[in-house]
């Protein structure tokens, strides 16, 4: 008898084991996973993109009408270059949309979030949109894997090797003749945190926006494992899941710790927003107080994620007007 309970003991220790992996590699798998096209946005054009046509998909019925109701329209392009460069760390050709409209103004490099997604998506058009009416030049780009970029892998590497992208969009307006200290980066979601990351590399960029950035890993790493139903005991494998599947450790992604004393820094954040909890913003301030890093805080009432540019497009524009007019050159 005893021997068949030691039998049963040993399979069930090694049935829950193989749970567990494959538990946590299905959930890396989903995080990690990227569709390349735009999704419901794929031949968007800054002059054709929509708000409505993925509205139905949100969960959330705010969301939904804040987009269903927006003047799109309003807010379109009509002129601009597409442009390729390579990224800093390879041969790697990124795309861009060049907005080059403003002689002796500065420009903005404005990059997306996470899978689907694409300078093809509203946030980015919008974004564009607001910075060109304020006259400042626009640069949006497709990071690696999305667009019209070179695809190298079928998983995000969470702007840990992206960030070179955005350094080679850098590089690229300093050879058509920007000087470094007149371009700014604009993050969008993951596109915050990827930003973070390349101004890191790269002190000679000032300013930095950051639309919705997540802030620490151990924190994102239970947000992430939580919307899967599982608890963080599982966090060591998904982190090793996320190491195989992409090349990287994700354990290096804590934009907070990349932070500079010598750069600026604008972070807005929804206060409902459920994608990427508050507690990230929270985080961000109380870590720039305790270290002196020069940055503005604007927690946006009612909004959800990366919604204040819906609801409040004045605003949001008056203040990117403000923060890149100060810290900008």
């Amino acid at each position: 008898m005893t021997k068949y309970i030691i039998r049963f003991l040993v399979s069930t220790v090694v049935l829950l084991i193989v749970v567990y992996f494959i538990a946590g590699f299905y959930v890396a798998y989903q995080i990690l996973k990227i569709d390349p096209t735009c999704g419901l946005h794929e031949g968007s054009l800054p002059n054709s993109w929509s708000t409505t046509v993925d509205s139905h998909e949100y969960s959330i019925l705010a969301r939904q009408k804040v987009r269903e109701n927006f003047n799109f329209k309003d807010y379109y392009l009509d002129e601009w270059q597409d442009v390729y460069f390579q990224s800093r760390d390879s041969d790697i050709k990124i795309n861009g949309w060049l907005f080059n409209y403003f002689p002796n103004r500065p420009i903005i490099i404005v990059t997306h979030g996470i899978s689907p997604n694409g300078k093809c998506k509203s946030e980015a058009n919008l974004i564009a949109s607001f910075l060109v009416n304020k006259k400042f030049n626009v640069l949006t780009i497709d990071l690696r894997n999305y667009g019209q970029s070179d695809t190298v892998s079928s998983y995000d590497d969470l702007g840990l090797k992206s960030y070179n992208d955005i350094l080679g969009a850098f590089d690229f307006l300093k050879k058509i003749g920007f000087k470094s200290y007149s371009i700014g980066l604009h993050g969008i979601s993951l596109g915050a945190s990827t930003s973070i990351f390349a101004a890191h590399a790269e002190p000679e960029i000032l300013a930095v926006w950051a639309d919705s950035s997540l802030a620490e890993f151990n924190m994102i790493l239970k947000d992430e494992i939580a919307r899967y139903g599982l608890a963080i005991e599982f966090g060591p494998v998904v982190s090793l899941a996320g190491r195989i599947l992409t090349g990287t450790d994700p354990r290096e992604l804590s934009p907070a710790k990349k932070l500079s004393k010598n750069q600026y820094y604008f972070f807005t954040h929804g206060d409902s927003d459920t994608r990427i909890l508050t507690r990230h913003f929270n985080y961000f301030k109380e870590y720039t107080n305790q270290n002196k890093i020069n940055a503005e805080f604007w927690l946006v009432e009612n909004s959800y994620h990366v919604d204040a540019m819906f609801k409040y497009p004045e605003v949001y524009s008056k203040k990117m007007e403000e923060f890149f007019n100060k810290n900008l050159k």
